[in-house]
């Protein structure tokens, strides 16, 4: 988010955005129709998939989090000044000393941490003389970590208690002990040390006790593995970015309840848009250990909702929270219905409800009679690029957000029984989508517009909302995608054309969704060439590295400043699609009763992997012979589910379902095996349908 804020009428703005579209797992056909209540799942370690001899255990080597709370660097960056045994603050046992003195040269210690991590700083004194000021500063990125006060300040203006409102700490030493913040410092991967008076001090170790959610592989309920190496550390970094953001109870800057923050850094708020992507991030490797943080940071926004029927856009852990823009309060409708795809918890989406009738209310109010679009302006026109300004007129990102809100808000209406408003709300939606593609498509550019104000320029995200919302009819979808490819450049997706006139920082936010409609609409060659672009150079090693995904980026590579967050959880998309698309693995509806395994194998040769749902684990391992035409797929379902195995045929390939032949058609007709209820040949997929419990497919 941005660190800058303004106010308007009575109402707390802040201007930073996070742009919402809806999870590609709806868009792809998921269902929140049916209603069940999850249980939990055991955080215990995952199994391998049966006859695995790929990954194994292998994947465990990818997890970022640090394996103890207390966490040292790992290596001296530089050194100047009088400073002695520095090279010991990396490693353990041996002392390091800074001395300055009257009118000389401070000593400067700057360490590394090899990733980011976060929590209360401490440094452990085992002598001092002369009462030396010991100044402290904290950055993420490399290039900022010679600034004397840190890479950003402040990191919040809303300050709390618990949190530093600085990147920086000062401290007067008086002799031996142990200096402790107690503040949190969000993420940091660098620390500079320096003395800023006469005087000498002798450190025995210094180091950071982690505050956020410490995932080690033993609370991984899901993981991925594939014979891309770089595909694997992208899916266990945007693993690790939701950890960063996740504060759990109790903790200093935390509330009563575990929420999730937008980043680690800055803001550390919880932002609704965010966590669009936070909730299949989190639930698909995190599983039950996780939810709380999602349920109870989606609590908020619906206990808060304005007067009006709006739901405010960001909050703080202790439950205040303030007015965004349109489009962040329509983020809580689709998140609520997201949450409740992945757990089934129809009991919270029951205690949810009157708030999202009364946020479809106030969308309805701000609808134009004439052309059935809803309508922003300058007060309420903000979106995830603040820095471009409000949207204004009928926009169309904001209104495939409000199809989506209505369809989802349909599907969960006839899961409480509230049939009368199903039907309404399924009505409103077919009608603001013949309303966007009257009104906002432009058939001699193939994309749709950014607005009714502003025609011609290509937008990433209208477009992408569009695809993933099932707002573009199929015919017109993969020409979509093929105009967004004009945006594309060495390191991503620009998210506007130049004519639009806004910024061209790069946002992984947008191209995440980018990178799941590509997968949702059988462009997975695409999907893979935009996820190695943009997110290959955030998990190689380098001086922006962090082991998290950040916030946004130039064209050029280095981030805009050091104020922007390099481990934010609405970066982390592509860990869904891998999941979702490249292990294949699906909710078909609420909490996976009914499931959909479908990979797409691109380029790979294997993949295999877990996804923890409430009836327990499903876990898929596929494997292709070199040339593409050989294909083998084992799944393994939770007992109560059933659910859909597609896997790639071409031409009249025989496929062997458990080692009998099957083709399309009825178990009548002599199609598939007695196992599946009936088969469909479409695509290049053949699809079983009805399959439980475990099974293996092959194709050959």
């Amino acid at each position: 988010m941005s660190s800058r804020a303004h106010r308007e009428g009575s109402r707390i703005r802040h201007a930073v955005g996070r742009f919402r579209l809806p999870l590609t797992l709806l868009a792809a056909g998921a269902t929140l129709g049916t209603s069940m209540t999850g249980t939990a799942m055991a955080g215990t370690v995952p199994a391998a998939p049966p006859s695995s001899s790929y990954g194994g255990a292998a994947w465990q080597r990818y997890v970022e989090g640090p394996p103890a709370p207390d966490v040292r660097p790992v290596r001296v960056v530089s050194v100047s000044g009088d400073v002695s045994g520095a090279a010991h603050l990396a490693g353990r046992g041996g002392t390091a000393t800074l001395t300055m003195r009257p009118g000389g040269q401070p000593p400067v210690v700057l360490l590394d941490y090899g990733k980011d991590v976060g929590g209360l700083p401490y440094f452990d004194v085992t002598a001092a003389s002369g009462s030396p000021g010991l100044h402290v500063s904290y950055s993420e990125a490399e290039q900022y970590a010679n600034q004397p006060d840190g890479d950003t300040n402040p990191t919040t203006f809303f300050p709390r208690p618990g949190e530093d409102p600085h990147r920086y700490d000062d401290y007067t030493v008086t002799g031996p002990g142990t200096i402790r913040a107690t503040l949190i410092q969000g993420a940091e991967r660098f620390e500079r040390i320096t003395l800023t008076s006469p005087g000498s001090v002798t450190l025995n170790a210094v180091g950071i006790t982690f505050g956020a959610y410490d995932a080690t592989p033993r609370d991984y309920q899901g993981w991925f593995a594939s014979s891309d190496s770089e595909l694997n550390k992208i899916w266990y970094a945007g693993a690790y970015t939701t950890q960063l953001d996740m504060v759990p109870a109790n903790t200093p800057d935390g509330g009563p309840q575990p929420v999730i923050f937008d980043g680690a850094k800055r803001d550390r708020l919880i932002w609704i848009g965010d966590m669009a992507q936070d909730i299949p991030t989190v639930e698909d490797s995190l599983g039950s250990n996780g939810a709380a943080y999602l349920k109870q940071s989606l609590a908020i926004f619906g206990a808060t909702q304005q007067p009006d029927g709006a739901v405010n856009g960001f909050a703080t852990p202790l439950g205040h929270s303030y007015f965004y823009s349109a489009s962040y309060s329509m983020y809580f409708v689709a998140d609520v219905a997201a949450y409740y795809l992945y757990t089934g918890d129809l009991a919270f989406a029951r205690q949810e409800w009157p708030a999202i009738q009364r946020e479809l209310a106030w969308n309805a109010g701000n609808t134009d009679p004439a052309t059935g679009l809803l309508l922003t302006n300058s007060s309420d026109g903000a979106d995830w690029d603040y820095y471009d300004g409000a949207k204004t007129g009928a926009v169309t990102e904001f209104n495939a957000l409000y199809y989506h809100d209505l369809t989802v808000a349909a599907q969960m209406a006839a899961a409480l029984g509230e049939h009368a408003e199903a039907s309404r709300y399924a009505q409103q939606a077919a009608a603001l989508r013949a309303a966007i593609n009257a009104h906002l498509y432009d058939p001699s550019t193939g994309v749709y517009d950014i607005s009714t104000v502003k025609r011609g320029p290509i937008a990433q995200d209208a477009n992408v909302a569009a695809v993933l919302y099932g707002v573009a009819p199929q015919d017109r979808v993969a020409r979509i995608l093929q105009v967004l490819k004009g945006l594309w450049i060495p390191r991503g997706s620009e998210p506007f054309s130049a004519s639009a006139g806004y910024s061209g920082w790069v946002s992984p936010y947008i191209s995440g969704f980018d990178v799941q409609a590509r997968f949702a609409a059988r462009d997975a060659t695409d999907a893979y060439t935009l996820m190695r672009n943009e997110w290959g150079q955030m998990v190689t090693p380098g001086p922006q590295y962090t082991g998290a995904f950040w916030e946004n980026f130039t064209p050029q590579g280095p981030v805009p400043s050091g104020s922007t967050s390099l481990a934010h959880g609405w970066s982390s998309g592509p860990t869904s699609a891998l999941t979702g698309y490249v292990l294949g693995v699906r909710p078909a509806s609420p909490g996976y009763a009914t499931w959909t395994v479908q990979p797409e194998p691109g380029n790979l040769r294997w993949a295999e992997g877990q996804v923890p749902t409430p009836h327990g684990p499903i876990s898929v391992r596929w494997t292709r012979a070199a040339g593409g035409r050989a294909f083998a797929l084992t799944v393994r379902a939770p007992r109560g589910t059933s659910g859909t195995v597609a896997v790639p045929v071409s031409g009249s390939a025989p496929v062997l379902l458990d080692g009998h032949p099957v083709r399309a058609g009825s178990p009548a007709a002599g199609g598939p095996h007695p196992a599946a209820s009936h088969a469909a040949e479409r695509d290049g997929y053949l699809y079983l349908y009805g399959l439980t419990g475990s099974h293996v497919i092959m194709v050959r």
